[in-house]
């Protein structure tokens, strides 16, 4: 059996394979361990496995024998070789475990050597990266004398002999995934399944998982007799996480000052690892990247509600907590357009004042401290002004609209006075519309004693789709970290959540600034669901252009890739030429693990060198 699921996952192209502990002779050999041709017939059948490996690296459990005593192991097999052997440190021996009955805990610090191959803390440089394994009970354990050698892992192994109990699956799981954080690595875990000395019944359960959540899990008590779970892991993203992160950096340097534990075994030089292209990227399951991560476990609509609910009401209790603890405001501002941003700022705002404190009941408070403008201008549509106003009459908020075309008008003529009698740009007139509305904000805001929300978005916030001295203009930037495409998902999400029927209407709506004929968003810039791709891809995951472009054709394939290619270009242009406005950026709420706000999670140079072509 084990030679059929090495073979299957050979020829699947698997890189690393771990089986579980013990797998050789099974788990409960209790007193028969101490027969010599036990240890013997199980380094035998290792090293037949090893023949079925071919570029597939293999952990495999066996007992082992070092001066007489008995070990348990975990083989690394690859190439057709066995090239070296983890001893287990702890041994249970309580419940029903008495491993310390017959084994031996390894607390060397140098290795010794088994069958000829170095034996105890090892680490593999592999062509594809950096492995390093635990077995069982050694997860369990924290710190450890070997930490130094184990955080050079990018991908830790835990072959286990677990076996179930009511919880227990939920309990190991959350041990993996915490080990995976802590350490910022991938963390893969392989169980036995299935009936072992008439006792014990292992359930399975194998699972991988990364700093963000659970990539991959199998079944638990399958009758099958072993399932192969596998999962495509990016390791550059582990290398990129340990730099950033300075707490680990710190950990790591300090276990190296407590002196060298283990060996390395580098074995680069024999191969060059299979690594898959661009185009073979994990996509999201939720048709969004920045919907992936947690334990997702492929729970479908539910775990994406669960996702959308948890956003929404953060974002509500962060503009409720904002106004509240600032002491000084009376009433929400918002300039509402009919568009889906300031929409899902409205709604914030509305349920946010609903939960003040003080007198009067939810919807006295929300006609108290929110009130909403629709300042109109000569491109101002009227779908835009009745999905405006039909929101406001369902939430309860003060609604009017107030035109900005004289101000328009005015600001035209100066424009071109200043200019020498040229007429202004178009780029020009589109600003002077929302710079007067920003002004105009403002005013208001002054005069009632009014907290402003802005309502630009990530996406906008990382192109500079947005107006300095205009739509930048307020007190809070609640949406600042949320993306367009993640927005209309809390969008729809909000409107079965808690029944806003005109929601409906104004996520009908292409996105518009509504500040030119016939204009668009996605005309002006590229379709939303491309660029937060983009944007997750480029400033969180670092992938360097030619890897997103890949990653953009096998998502959008329709698109064509001289698209995409000059949408990525574009992008990558207006990324960095627009930092200088990211620094302007009022106080913003974060809500996703992408943060651009300069103040806080976001270090950018305003002047970043030859901006041409998307270099």
């Amino acid at each position: 059996l084990l030679r059929e699921l090495v073979r299957a996952a050979r020829d699947q192209g698997v890189s690393l394979l771990c089986l579980p502990e013990m797998c050789l002779t099974g788990y409960m050999l209790e007193d028969l361990v101490q027969w010599p041709q036990v240890t013997e017939r199980a380094w035998e059948s290792l090293e037949a496995l090893a023949e079925d490996t071919g570029e597939t690296a293999v952990f495999a459990g066996l007992p082992v024998r070092v001066g007489g005593l008995l070990y348990n192991g975990l083989a690394l097999l690859w190439k057709g070789k066995v090239r070296g052997v983890t001893l287990k440190r702890f041994l249970p021996s309580y419940s029903v475990f008495y491993e310390g009955r017959n084994f031996t805990p390894w607390r060397g610090r140098e290795t010794v050597e088994v069958k000829g191959r170095p034996a105890g803390d090892l680490l593999y440089r592999l062509p594809f990266g950096d492995v390093a394994a635990q077995i069982c009970e050694d997860a369990w354990v924290w710190p450890q004398e070997n930490l130094s050698l184990l955080l050079q892992a990018e991908i830790l192994c835990n072959a286990s002999a677990s076996p179930f109990s009511l919880f227990k699956p939920d309990l190991r799981r959350r041990v993996i995934q915490s080990t995976a954080e802590r350490m910022i690595c991938q963390h893969v875990f392989s169980n036995l399944v299935g009936l072992d000395s008439a006792r014990l019944v292992f359930d399975g359960g194998a699972m991988v998982a990364g700093p963000q959540g659970i990539a991959a899990e199998g079944p638990l008590l399958h009758p099958e007799p072993w399932k192969l779970v596998t999962a495509v892991v990016d390791l550059d993203e582990i290398t990129r996480l340990r730099s950033e992160n300075t707490t680990f950096r710190e950990a790591y340097s300090a276990q190296r000052e407590n002196g060298r534990v283990g060996e390395v075994l580098d074995l680069r030089g024999e191969g060059e690892g299979r690594f898959l292209p661009p185009t073979e990227y994990p996509l999201p399951e939720t048709g969004s990247f920045f919907l992936e991560g947690g334990d997702r476990r492929g729970g479908g609509p539910g775990a994406v509600e669960e996702a959308l609910d948890q956003l929404l009401d953060a974002l509500v209790l962060g503009v409720r907590d904002y106004f509240h603890k600032a002491g000084v405001f009376r009433k929400f501002l918002v300039a509402l357009s009919g568009g889906r941003d300031s929409a899902l700022a409205l709604l914030a705002a509305a349920r946010g004042a609903a939960l003040l404190p003080g007198p009067g009941s939810p919807k006295e408070k929300v006609a108290r401290h929110v009130e909403a403008r629709y300042l109109s201008g000569p491109f101002s549509s009227a779908a835009t002004l009745e999905a405006a106003r039909g929101l406001c009459a369902e939430l309860g908020v003060p609604f009017a609209r107030v035109s900005i075309e004289k101000e328009f008008d005015l600001a035209r003529s100066a424009l071109e006075e200043m200019a020498g009698g040229t007429p202004p740009s178009p780029l020009a007139l589109q600003n002077a519309q929302a710079r007067i509305r920003g002004a105009m904000m403002l005013g208001w805001a002054n005069t009632v004693g009014g907290l402003i929300l802005v309502t630009s978005n990530l996406s906008e916030v990382a192109v500079g789709y947005f107006t300095t001295g205009g739509d930048n203009q307020g007190g809070f930037s609640p949406l600042a970290d949320i993306p367009k495409t993640l927005i209309s998902r809390m969008l729809e999400r909000a409107a079965k959540r808690w029944g806003v029927e005109s929601l409906e209407k104004i996520l009908e709506l292409a996105p518009s600034a509504e500040l030119a004929p016939d204009q668009t968003d996605e005309g002006d810039l590229m379709p939303y669901e491309v660029l937060d791709d983009i944007l997750y891809l480029y400033a969180l995951k670092k992938l360097r252009p030619d890897e997103i472009l890949g990653v953009l054709e096998a998502k959008h394939p329709r698109a064509g890739k001289e698209r995409l290619q000059a949408w990525l270009e574009r992008f990558l242009f207006l990324f960095d030429a627009n930092q200088w406005k990211r620094e302007q950026s009022p106080v913003a709420l974060k809500l996703l693990y992408l943060d651009l706000d300069p103040k806080t999670g976001f270090r950018y140079p305003v002047l970043k060198g030859d901006r041409k072509k998307g270099k």
